[in-house]
């Protein structure tokens, strides 16, 4: 009856030249890419003893440093031609997934017809005949044995309820002081994993979140990926993380879930990325397990807890939302231990980076429930998902269910329970159920696991059926036996009762993380049933929103061409060869260009400023190939010196995939000696008879 599953729904310094070209055909992963260091372009690094006599050390001995740069030129080129495959799938995927207005709107207009026809017809049917709900009231009536129909419900509840308690906690990491010259990259993890912070109007709330993730993370791991639907800043958030050295990139896509996707491509040079909130704290001792990723292990989980203002126990609403998320946790490590957790927390989670990557292309785009789905397409693609218990990681959470004095900071940061839930978290319960038994019946990817994945994935399928079928039911079986029914009730919450004293007893109490009893016997069952008549309401007014959200189709997101622009363009930003394929702010920011700007104390800016239609094809009597515009002004646009370098390649990437191997030639400009220049095109022409393939410059 109660859901337990509350969070179901849910440094560079002055770049020498800049990149010139960006096409050139690849896989969309990016998965054959060397593996970079990921600490700042130009920054001292950690000097590794190497070997001498290795193929490595002679390779960096006799081959030339020019010929070695031009081959990670080249890699490069590769990389990012492969996001512009994704962008022209994407422009023409869109096309087909528009529907025009009217077309919309007959759609809506047809789902409510739909829903009517389906409740006179199906469920009510008089005067015409019996409909369901007669039906259902005979068979309780005169058929169904109430005592044994009730004894299974509450055999299934105290499975699911009472299971996770066989399991307890991780031993909490040690607190370990470091010195103000500590190397963060130093602590297990740390070193090859990326913090992605996505963030909306967060200027008043994320800084206390960097100070917290910098007691953890060095500055050059953390990106801050600001979006929304403008091409500048909505408000001061880069300001805000300029004191703390991060890197901040701003995406003119107002979308977490498309943030997270640029993120990802931002934090290149790193083989994990953790995924947090922008009110999320990490906390001092927080462990970095990324270790444990490994096998089909591909994303971890972490336990959080519900706080108030300033790390506080907060309201009693918000203890209450505490116990909740600290019971599924545990629940989603028991799953993870016997096959998957279903999701991880939309708060924070760790994955690898690449197959993290190949989730969003799986992903179906939902802005809402993005947590839900990301577990939904990890698992389907063979991935485990399990937890970490050792730390309770903060998160603020609203203070009231129904009413609250503050107003919302916007995006998602709703300030009450009920319109979080109610509005979004419950929003694909009932669609959730297509995709749930679509997994259950047809993916076994995860061999054995797959078992134990799939019990918990059922117990969504029926938390949803028990919220779908309460209005019948319960009304039912209290006109029929309305004693019998109220005893039942009163057990199903004395059950309940028992199995969070239990919990809060014997688990919170071995982690010091108890709730005070007055919150416990007095609050906390009222406001789990309030939440369940929430949960049923929401069932109902999601079958009814659906008409219109689903009358627009929403594309993945590897096909929304704004999305995957803004990747693109962030490639087109990285300079040929740059260690981290990232580049300083002002390289970037409205082109401003000033080689004077040396301070790097704010860590790098990237900002998309806009997104729009400045890629188009050239066609040619052999190979439609991609004409690019890009702005270069008083830089180079290769790190190579000389006329012009050339190495051999697999042309294949770049045409027919008939073609073999040719030279791919790399023309070598120089810097423009006159600021106003005009930014040059750059075409790329393919010559069948010289057998090569060269980019050449023209004037706009």
């Amino acid at each position: 009856m109660f859901d337990e599953n509350p969070s179901r729904s849910q440094e560079p310094t002055r770049s020498q030249s800049r990149s010139a070209v960006s096409s050139a055909g690849s896989s969309c992963y990016d998965s054959d890419l060397p593996r970079v260091s990921s600490e700042g372009y130009g920054t001292e690094r950690n000097q590794v003893p190497q070997r001498s006599g290795t193929i490595k050390t002679i390779v960096h001995a006799v081959v030339p440093d020019a010929v070695q740069q031009t081959a990670r030129n080249v890699t490069d080129l590769v990389r990012k031609s492969s996001i512009y495959d994704v962008y022209t799938r994407a422009k023409s995927r869109g096309v087909e997934l528009e529907r025009k207005r009217w077309v919309q709107i007959l759609f809506e207009c047809s789902i409510y017809l739909l829903l009517v026809c389906f409740i006179y017809f199906v469920l009510v049917g008089m005067p015409l005949w019996h409909g369901a709900v007669y039906w259902m009231y005979w068979v309780v009536d005169t058929k169904f044995v109430l005592p044994g129909g009730w004894s299974i419900t509450l055999g299934i509840a105290v499975l699911y309820s009472f299971s996770p308690l066989l399991i307890f906690f991780e031993k909490e990491p040690p607190i370990i002081e470091h010195p103000a010259d500590f190397d963060r990259n130093e602590i297990p993890g740390v070193r090859g994993t990326a913090l992605l912070i996505p963030c909306y109007k967060s200027a008043n709330i994320v800084g206390p979140t960097l100070a917290a993730a910098l007691k953890v993370f060095p500055p050059s791991n953390i990106f801050v990926i600001a979006n929304g639907n403008s091409p500048t800043p909505l408000d001061t958030t880069e300001e805000v993380c300029r004191p703390y050295g991060v890197n901040h990139i701003w995406c003119p896509v107002g979308s977490k879930i498309v943030a997270q996707f640029v993120g990802c491509y931002a934090a290149k040079g790193f083989e994990n990325v953790l995924l947090i909130d922008d009110d999320c704290a990490l906390p001092p001792n927080f462990p970095v397990v990324s270790d444990r990723l490994k096998g089909n292990v591909q994303s971890i989980g972490y336990t959080i807890k519900s706080v108030g203002p300033d790390s506080s126990k907060g309201t009693w609403c918000q203890q209450a939302q505490d116990l909740e998320y600290k019971i599924s946790g545990l629940q989603r490590a028991l799953a993870g231990e016997i096959g998957s957790a279903t999701f991880p927390h939309g708060a924070i989670s760790l994955w690898n980076r690449q197959f993290l990557i190949r989730t969003f292309h799986d992903h179906p785009g939902f802005s809402v429930s993005e947590d839900w789905f990301f577990g939904h397409s990890c698992r389907r693609l063979g991935g485990r998902i399990k937890m970490c218990t050792s730390i309770f990681v903060e998160t603020e959470t609203p203070p009231a269910v129904f009413f609250s004095s503050g107003g919302s900071r916007g995006g998602f940061g709703e300030m009450t329970v009920f319109k979080q839930r109610f509005l979004r978290w419950n929003f694909f319960f009932v669609n959730g159920m297509w995709y749930n038994m679509a997994y259950i019946l047809f993916s076994w990817k995860l061999g054995w696991w797959e078992i134990g994945a799939k019990l918990f994935v059922f117990q969504e399928v029926y938390e949803t059926l028990l919220y779908l079928l309460t209005p019948f039911v319960i009304t039912i079986s209290f006109i029929v036996q309305p004693s019998f029914c109220g005893i039942l009730l009163g057990g199903t919450v004395l059950l309940y009762l028992i199995n969070v004293l239990i919990f809060n007893e014997v688990h919170l109490r071995m982690r010091s993380e108890r709730i005070s009893w007055t919150v416990l016997l007095v609050y906390y069952m009222p406001y789990k049933l309030i939440l369940t008549l929430v949960n049923v309401g929401s069932c109902y007014w999601s079958l009814y929103k659906y008409a219109r959200y689903f009358a627009k189709r929403h594309p993945k997101v590897i096909e929304d061409e704004k999305a995957v622009e803004v990747v693109m363009r962030l490639e087109e930003m990285t300079p040929v060869g740059s260690p981290t394929g990232s580049i300083h702010s002002n390289d970037i920011i409205n082109n401003d260009l000033d080689d004077d700007d040396e301070d790097l104390s704010g860590g790098r800016r990237m900002r998309v400023t806009a997104v729009g239609t400045r890629l188009n094809l050239e066609h040619t009597d052999r190979v439609v190939l991609p004409k690019i515009e890009t702005v270069t002004v008083n830089k180079r646009t290769s790190f190579i010196a000389g006329a012009e370098d050339c190495i051999t390649c697999t042309p294949s990437l770049l045409g027919p995939q008939e073609l073999e191997e040719r030279q791919v030639q790399i023309m070598d400009f120089a810097s423009a000696e006159n600021p106003s220049t005009l930014p040059p095109r750059l075409s790329l022409g393919f010559d069948r008879g010289r057998e090569k393939t060269s980019w050449s410059k023209s004037p706009v």
